[in-house]
């Protein structure tokens, strides 16, 4: 496993990369790895139906209630919602949190995943699963807590910080999955060392990728976002394969020594 000052000086001295070699490289690597991004987004919705059958459907029932020839009362469903269910929203909230860390690590997992199919290597589904392990929890909740104290401190200082911190942090998941025995000190440095270095084509692709999804969605009836979801996630790989590589490892994340 390469050490932190490797790995850093990997990063400063890559190339640029192309956004049309970036493009093509990505839709390779998606005709390998969509059945298990679909399953990802198959999973990530069942996480969510707890949620949406505690929260929205009571929620969409009082907006239907409130609203008079087709004009929404915001005022009267807003105090509906505090009077009716302010009791438990800390719980919805909570139970919000919850789903965002499941998804979340089933994320990490899927980073894993893609490096074992585009390299040849033997896999197994479950393997989505494996920052759920005793040994990488820990510091998995850990990186994700990092996540939205960088998110939060960066929109607290309104919307220009937010939107260059939004590039690094884009690799945050990248750079803890295939290097889970840094810092996380080390793993938020060198999420903003690549960042930084790969800013441009990384917005930009993350823009026209954007559209690119909502079109689909949009002529498909939103059933495309389903298969073509993850491939949002693929340009970070290749950033991250084209700036600092692998080396040859076992399948799957190393476990953190105690």
């Amino acid at each position: 496993m390469n050490s932190f000052s490797v790995l850093i000086n990997k990063i400063q001295s890559s190339k640029t990369i192309d956004f049309g070699d970036l493009f093509n490289m990505s839709v390779t690597v998606f005709k390998k790895v969509w059945i298990q991004g679909l399953i990802l987004q198959l999973l990530s919705i069942l996480t969510m139906l707890p949620l949406i059958i505690i929260f929205y459907i009571p929620y969409f029932n009082l907006v239907k209630e409130n609203t008079v020839n087709g004009i929404l009362d915001s005022a009267a469903v807003s105090q509906a919602l505090i009077n009716d269910y302010g009791a438990s929203l800390a719980g919805v909230y909570l139970m919000l949190l919850v789903v965002s860390v499941l998804s979340y690590l089933m994320y990490l997992g899927f980073y894993s995943l893609i490096k074992q199919i585009d390299h040849g290597e033997s896999f197994v589904i479950s393997d989505l699963f494996c920052f759920f392990r005793a040994s990488l929890i820990g510091k998995s909740l850990g990186v994700f807590l990092a996540y939205v104290g960088i998110s939060l401190g960066a929109a607290l200082l309104c919307f220009l910080p937010l939107v260059y911190a939004v590039v690094p942090l884009m690799f945050l998941m990248p750079v803890f999955a295939y290097n889970p025995n840094l810092s996380i000190t080390e793993l938020v440095k060198l999420s903003f060392a690549i960042g930084n270095k790969k800013w441009g084509i990384t917005f930009s692709t993350l823009v026209l990728n954007g559209i690119l999804l909502y079109v689909i969605s949009l002529v498909s009836f939103g059933l495309g976002s389903l298969f073509f979801a993850c491939f949002l996630y693929l340009p970070q790989y290749i950033i991250y394969k084209e700036a600092v590589g692998f080396e040859r490892s076992k399948s799957g994340p190393q476990t953190i020594d105690s």
